[in-house]
């Protein structure tokens, strides 16, 4: 007998006899059952998510999605170690309102109709668009619908939006977070995570709000034999964990190059004022940072016969001691290296012509992460945000913002003396999801994770791939949502355990694609 088997068989063991121990009292056998199942889920570890998507939105009804639903994909007894997070692309926002009856059946089909616990916890959230990761055509990327992704309730934490009456502009712009991370057998600390930073879809106009996510809490009802809602909070910042064996992932950068490589030979904080003329590391002759864009930007848009001038550009910034990829590589592989290595992706927000002291200057946007968002140290568990005490000490208004946002891109070093930098126009996006090297010899099926930016010009009408009569694609093991804004990108440099490379990405079609077992 193996000592693997015997590991398994002791574990086994001693989940039995806890579960005969716990019969032995009166009543307690269902406490007995939800605490076994709830350590079979915590030792698989694994989230559970699903995808609808749907191309005719407007005629979609609640049962098309809950009849496409597998019957209770979570366990009734695991459903107190679990929270469900939901999020709906615009035309479902009112599905979310309380006067709906959406969500309770939902969390029936979710959990089934049985109290596997008294109370509940899920949160719910409305995004621009979801990624149709069937298609390989740029004209049906993405798509309306929902998605799914039911984690440990230890793995949610939350911060409750303060009062309507004591908002101001300085308060914490919303925020979704995913952080992604590795749980190795034999490992005690966690190294850097792949994180990820949504922003929400504007719904003003769709139910007042500038942004909709919400924490809920759900109890159980003998009556109608299933959860009534209880209490529902707005939250300001939502971050979800989710642990794996291993994480895979890639990356879609719609850019082309425009410009040589060069050094940075003048700037402050997000101004760029000078670079080097040659490409030749011993060079030290300047140009202004501008020059060689106002040349290279009216021939690209000429070349290609783009009707309207207006061109995005981006920045590659590299620190000198970053291996560069081999000429011969494609532009995407050495983005992706570059990102993996530290590298930093700037919008370019104005610059170029002046006179004097500001002739040639370039201004770059300062933010590789979100600002003005909740610190995580703010953060609580989904449960202590219903806790009074808790959610008046949370929401107060701070006192120490005396500095905008604004101010601080102002003391932000975007690129200093001897970096590298590299212009970039965003282009259409191939539509091709990027492919993912698995390095891992799990026999478990992953789950695919995907975000990143809508892109330009994107009709939501034909999906390429199979689907029912009523226009419903069901993907399991799928989550992921797209922002009309930016995402904020983190993920662990290459060769390094204790540092981290964070990026922002508002190119248009931009996605991160994870997998996960």
């Amino acid at each position: 007998m193996s000592l693997r088997f015997k590991q398994m068989r002791v574990i086994l063991n001693r989940g039995h006899q806890q579960l005969l121990r716990s019969c032995k009292v009166r009543g307690s056998l269902g406490r007995a059952n939800r605490w076994y199942a709830t350590q079979s889920l915590a030792k698989d570890g694994q989230p559970f998510a699903y995808t609808w998507l749907t191309k005719t939105a407007e005629e979609t009804t609640p049962d098309d999605i809950l009849s496409r639903f597998p019957s209770g994909p979570v366990s009734p007894s695991a459903a107190a170690a679990s929270i469900p997070l939901l999020l709906v692309t615009p035309s479902f926002a009112h599905w979310l309102d309380s006067s709906s009856p959406f969500l309770s059946q939902f969390l029936s089909r979710l959990y089934g109709n049985s109290p596997g616990c008294d109370t509940l916890y899920a949160v719910a959230a409305v995004v621009d668009t979801l990624p149709n990761t069937m298609s390989e055509s740029p004209n049906s990327s993405e798509s309306e619908g929902m998605s799914l992704l039911a984690v440990g309730q230890s793995d949610v934490q939350a911060k409750a939006a303060p009062p309507r009456l004591i908002r101001s502009s300085a308060s914490e712009e919303t925020n979704l977070l995913f952080s992604f991370q590795t749980d190795v057998i034999g490992q005690t600390s966690k190294g850097p995570a792949h994180e990820i930073g949504l922003r929400l879809a504007n719904t003003i106009f769709v139910n007042g709000r500038e942004t909709t996510i919400f924490g809920m809490r759900w109890l159980w009802d003998k009556d109608s034999n299933g959860y009534a809602l209880d209490s529902s909070i707005d939250l300001t910042c939502c971050m979800v964990t989710a642990t794996s064996q291993a994480i895979n992932t890639s990356l879609e950068l719609p850019l082309h190059p425009v410009t040589e490589r060069r050094r940075v030979m003048t700037s402050m904080g997000n101004i760029l004022r000078q670079l080097a003329k040659s490409t030749d590391a011993t060079s030290t002759d300047t140009i202004p940072a501008s020059s060689e864009l106002e040349k290279e930007l009216p021939r690209y848009i000429a070349e290609h016969n783009i009707v309207d001038q207006r061109v995005s550009v981006w920045a590659l910034v590299e620190k000198p001691d970053l291996e560069v990829t081999d000429p011969g590589s494609s532009t995407q592989d050495r983005l992706t290296q570059s990102l993996r290595q530290g590298g930093k992706l700037h919008h370019v927000m104005s610059g170029g012509g002046g006179w004097g002291k500001k002739q040639g200057l370039l201004s770059l946007d300062p933010e590789v992460t979100f600002s003005g968002t909740a610190k995580q140290d703010d953060l609580v568990a989904l449960s202590q945000v219903f806790d009074r005490d808790t959610t008046q000490l949370n929401t107060l208004p701070s006192i120490d913002k005396g500095i905008t946002v604004d101010d601080l891109s102002l003391l932000s070093q975007v690129a200093t003396t001897g970096d590298y930098i590299q212009f970039f126009v965003s282009v259409q996006p191939t539509g091709a999801q990027g492919k993912i090297s698995s390095n891992h010899d799990s026999q478990k099926e992953p789950i695919s994770y995907q975000f990143g930016m809508v892109a330009d010009s994107i009709e939501l009408e034909t999906h390429e791939t199979e689907e029912d009569s009523n226009g419903i694609i069901s993907l399991p093991r799928t989550f992921g949502a797209l922002s009309e804004k930016a995402i904020a990108y983190s993920q662990p440099i290459k060769g390094e355990t204790a540092s981290e490379s964070c990026t922002k990405l508002n190119i248009p079609g931009s996605r991160v694609i994870l997998e996960t077992v």
